[in-house]
């Protein structure tokens, strides 16, 4: 399985009708497609104005037939195109990372995100898979809470990302205030991560994101 997401910043301006833009296009690729997107934006975080719609696809070839579609119908080129008026140039990214530890649950609306992403150092790069998963393991018995572990197929070469779902911000809280005070965890880290992981400023990043649609 893997999860796909596609990241735009807005300009700033017009945001009602930015954010209009966004949901319809939303709206579009999921008519046009079938598939389940959802639409988030980055809050509490940096990079403000960040929006990016994401699904989970079983497998390559079902994302491939989504982007055929996607690139046969006229009314998505046409949002596309009017795109131009609220997404800054050149800010537009495309993801793409392999699920190594978990599954999305169906049935489990969440209203927030949560995501970390790092970068396995060089000669590290099957600890960095083994310890992300047991992270996540970790993760989950302090929260409570099901986490992801994902392995980059696209974008820094032996890049990982951890993705915890919330039902609302007070569960994100909680979880947040957990896994800072579980002192089990921060050894962890700080025993283990050191050298698996790159240590370059600003190779490790978290964010927040909220549900749009």
């Amino acid at each position: 399985m893997y999860l796909f997401s596609r990241r735009a910043r807005l300009s700033g301006g017009k945001l009602s009708e930015s954010m209009a833009w966004a949901t319809s296009m939303t709206e579009r690729v999921v008519q046009a497609t079938g598939m389940q997107v959802s639409l988030w934006t980055q809050t509490f975080s940096p990079a403000v104005g960040t929006i990016s719609w994401s699904t989970f696809v079983p497998d390559l070839a079902t994302l491939e037939a989504a982007n055929d579609k996607l690139m046969a119908d006229n009314a998505y080129h046409e949002l596309v195109d009017r795109g131009t008026e609220f997404v800054i140039p050149g800010s537009v990214d495309d993801s793409l990372g392999m699920v190594v530890h978990g599954a999305p649950d169906p049935n489990r609306r969440a209203e927030y995100v949560g995501v970390v992403r790092s970068t396995g150092a060089a000669g590290k790069l099957a600890r960095g898979i083994s310890l992300g998963v047991e992270i996540a393991q970790r993760v989950e018995q302090i929260t409570g809470l099901p986490t992801l572990f994902l392995a980059g197929t696209t974008g820094n070469y032996g890049g990982v990302a951890w993705v915890t779902a919330f039902a609302d911000v007070a569960e994100l809280e909680r979880a947040q205030m957990a896994l800072n005070m579980d002192e089990s965890f921060v050894e962890l880290i700080d025993r283990e991560a050191p050298g698996v992981y790159t240590d370059e400023p600003g190779a490790t990043t978290q964010v927040i994101l909220r549900r749009i649609v």
